[in-house]
């Protein structure tokens, strides 16, 4: 019988699919008419595109040009009237007949045609004396009464609060004009919309009160400045230029619609919108007079809900970053478009041009500012979109006709597909289903043999392999007992090592030749902090640790210097005193470098209190006799030294002499009164105290001694409950130290008392702003008899110390030189 092959199988099925190039040849057809389609709309659209924005630029570059023309007009009204007769019925004659068609709507929503009516250009006219007195004025369309004009030489009386026009003015030369940019009150959303849901429908809302100064100096017959005309443009009729334009109903509407993008707005040359639809983006002031500060992306979200956020296109990069491009272009003198996104979310081109105006504040730039005019881009392409739909509808006819085809071929190419996928799927699936009972552990399946082609010849080999996995895995499971053996008794040695290493009282760090961290146990992360990762070096592990890194970078390099050495470091109460030991891991440190620490600071500090308490008792007896051998013939010195001084027969010179020798014996009776008092002690009488009070008695008792000596003494009082303590020594120890502190003071200063509880103890503060104490001082201030004062006895702090530790509690000072000392007394409560 002929062998038939999974080759010869193949080939028979391939036969049937002969019909393949047609399947070929119509995807190709497809997507050549599709792209042929898409080219064709990109085109249109291209076109449409071109010749909207080129209309969309010729519009707005011919608005720019109307508003200059007509700012230049407002400048010719300025200077007519500055040269004519300034009295009262040539002004309202002016008003008068100046006057501009507005296009405005009804009060109410069934008014939606609006009406047309000529209106004042003018807001106000003022004339203003030299100092700023409005002479007379024309507001609201009335002449102002007398009593009613304001002096605007005071900003805080101008219209808007906050003005500055009548500086400005009267600073330019005859002839020339100052123009101001739009001032007037901010309205909000609230005050716009007044309950309608968008500025279309809001006919009842408050409109943008505001206006532009026009302004000219006046000067008399020699030569000085008399006063100013002033014309206030209303800004009505800024808005009149742009309110009713809308590029999607032939350039002509009553009131735009915001949400669909065909709005024009203009904004100066500063970037601030000066008309728009939505009156809460226009530049405006509050009530007292300050500008409202622009919509930014740090706004409050009060803010934008209210509406309190005028639009200045240099802030407004965070809505979409062609705006601070276009206000930047205007300012360049350039016109074009943009394709943009307002913050309604309308998609939209955007033309623009710049209004070319270079008076008063504007000769800056050279421009008034921009005018801009959107058409929302789905309008533009309402030619391409039919055009695309008429191609669509031919391709859809091709399709059809194309599936046809195609069904009756896929049916054929489904019935080979099903015989080839027949005649090789069942055996592969065979041969999965045996891979996978393999794979999950069972090394006795194998695969019958039912054919002598290629897959035939597959299951012969997955056999074979399966009997060499079934000795390799007997094999590799001997070969896992041995290793789990192995590892149970590595792990054995290494806990009992770690265990040992935990135990002990040392910190133990380990590093690597190059000085990195390998290992650390408990103690040494108590010493050096819990954070501590390997792989650290050694210099961040001992960070702040002194001379430390030095010293293990020399037997690092060296390799040698290996021992023991003591070292002090200040880490807090309880950790100062180290001793640090340097040994090799391996020869010559070939494999790292172990450091133990050991915190020897309890032993240190034992020994250091020991000497001083045995200094203390020798220099308490060596006192205490001193003073009773010294006392008895001193006294009797003072009793001769007195029969002499009362003694007529002695000279004034001999009394004053003898005088100065009892005053100097006072001084030595003090002194042994201290040494006795220091040497032995008075036993603490203690009782349940209120702390603030024994302090506040305290501060009393010094305070007129400080403010002879211009010392101001000050108490800050905390809540500190009652405590048990002696209320004399204590009142004793806080009198030492307020004493040292206004002796500090010669020239004055300031001393500060402060109680309050901290931790469990009551604390006492006291703190001046003295020249402070030496740093070499420092240590021994709390020494017998140490004093920098020519007349002290050195005993102050070092009773201020007994009485504190007789308490159980703690002295600290805190001083810097220039910068005072604070001495703290901490009580446990």
């Amino acid at each position: 019988m002929p062998r038939f092959t999974l080759f010869k199988k193949i080939l028979v099925i391939t036969l049937l699919l002969s019909l393949l190039p047609l399947f070929v040849s119509s995807a190709i057809l497809l997507m050549n008419l599709q792209s042929i389609s898409t080219k064709l709309t990109d085109e249109i659209s291209r076109s449409d595109d071109r010749q909207a924005t080129q209309s969309l630029q010729m519009k707005a570059r011919d608005l720019a040009e109307n508003i200059r023309d007509f700012l230049h007009q407002c400048e010719s009204d300025l200077l007519f009237l500055s040269r004519s007769r300034l009295d009262r019925s040539t002004l309202l004659d002016f008003y008068q007949t100046r006057l501009s068609e507005v296009w405005q709507r009804g009060a109410s929503a069934t008014a939606t045609q609006g009406t047309h009516e000529f209106r004042p250009i003018y807001r106000s006219i003022a004339i203003i004396d030299r100092n700023g007195m409005e002479q007379s004025a024309i507001r609201n369309g009335q002449l102002v009464p007398k009593e009613q004009l304001r002096n605007v030489a005071d900003p805080a009386n101008t219209e808007f609060k906050s003005e500055e026009y009548f500086r400005r003015v009267r600073a330019l030369k005859p002839g020339e004009i100052y123009v101001s940019h739009l001032t007037g009150f901010h309205v909000s959303k609230q005050e716009q919309l007044a309950g309608a849901k968008d500025p279309e429908s809001a006919y009842d809302g408050k409109g943008y009160q505001g206006g532009i100064r026009f302004g000219s100096p006046i000067y008399d017959s020699k030569g000085k400045f008399s006063g100013m005309v002033l014309l206030t443009l209303d800004h009505q009729h800024l808005m009149e230029f742009t309110q009713h334009i809308d590029p999607g109903k032939g350039f002509g509407t009553l009131f735009p619609s915001y949400q669909s993008g065909n709005y024009a707005f203009l904004f100066d040359d500063e970037g601030w919108i000066i008309t728009h639809p939505k009156y809460w983006d226009i530049r405006g002031v509050d009530q007292t007079g300050r500008l409202v500060p622009p919509y930014t992306a740090d706004s409050k979200q009060d803010d934008v809900d209210s509406g309190r956020i005028p639009f200045n296109l240099d802030h407004a990069g965070f809505i979409h970053k062609s705006y601070p491009t276009v206000s930047a272009a205007v300012r360049n003198r350039q016109e074009g478009f943009v394709d943009i996104t307002n913050v309604g979310g309308a998609k939209k081109i955007m033309a623009y041009a710049p209004i070319f105006y270079d008076t008063g504040d504007y000769a800056r730039h050279g421009v008034f500012g921009g005018v801009t005019i959107g058409f929302q881009v789905d309008q533009f392409h309402e030619a391409s979109h039919k055009g695309s739909r008429l191609i669509d509808r031919q391709l859809g006819e091709h399709r059809r006709t194309s599936a046809l085809i195609i069904l009756a071929t896929a049916l054929v190419s489904a019935l080979s597909a099903w015989l080839l996928s027949r005649g090789i799927s069942i055996p592969l699936r065979q041969l999965t289903e045996s891979a996978g009972k393999l794979a999950a552990g069972d090394s006795h399946v194998r695969v019958a043999v039912n054919s002598s082609d290629e897959i035939g010849v597959l299951a012969n080999t997955f056999n074979y392999m399966a009997d060499e996995l079934d000795l390799r895995k007997q094999s590799i499971l001997s070969t896992l007992d041995e290793l789990r053996k192995s590892r149970l008794e590595i792990l054995d040695e290494r806990n009992f090592k770690e265990s040992v290493l935990e135990s002990i009282s040392s910190g133990i760090v380990t590093f690597s030749p190059q000085g990195r961290l390998t290992s650390i146990n408990r103690t040494g992360r108590l010493f050096l902090g819990e954070g501590l990762a390997a792989e650290t070096h050694y210099t961040e592990v001992f960070k702040g640790w002194g001379v430390l890194n030095e010293r293990i970078s020399q037997v690092l390099s060296k390799q040698s210097g290996y021992g023991r050495e003591t070292f002090r470091f200040d880490h807090g109460p309880g950790k100062t005193h180290f001793d640090v030991g340097f040994f090799p891991i391996g020869a010559d440190a070939e494999q790292g470098l172990t450091v133990t620490l050991r915190n020897e600071t309890q032993r240190e500090n034992l020994q250091e209190e020991m000497m001083r308490l045995d200094r203390l008792a020798s220099l308490g007896k060596l006192s205490a006799g001193i003073a009773h051998e010294v006392r008895n013939p001193l006294t009797g010195i003072s009793l001769l030294l007195d029969d002499l001084h009362d003694q007529a027969s002695s000279g004034p010179e001999d009394r004053d002499l003898i005088k100065k020798a009892l005053a100097e014996i006072e001084r030595v009776e003090k002194l042994i009164n201290a040494l006795l008092n220091y040497s032995s002690p008075v036993r603490a009488d203690f009782r349940e105290c209120d702390l603030n009070r024994l302090v506040c008695d305290t501060v009393l008792l010094m305070r007129r001694q400080c403010e002879r000596q211009k010392v101001q003494l000050n108490l800050t009082e905390g809540e500190v409950p009652p405590l048990r303590l002696d209320p004399e020594k204590i009142k004793q120890a806080v009198l030492n130290i307020i004493k040292n502190a206004q002796e500090a003071l010669p020239e004055g200063g300031r001393i500060e008392v402060v109680t309050s509880v901290q931790d469990g103890y009551a604390v006492i503060g006291i703190g001046d702003d003295g020249p402070g104490i030496a740093s070499h001082d420092l240590p021994l201030i709390f020494e017998p008899f140490f004093t920098r004062k020519g007349a002290g006895t050195g005993l102050g702090l070092s009773i201020t110390q007994r009485i504190v530790e007789e308490h159980h509690g703690k002295v600290r000072v805190e001083t810097a030189p220039g910068g005072g000392t604070r001495f703290t007394i901490e009580l446990p409560l």
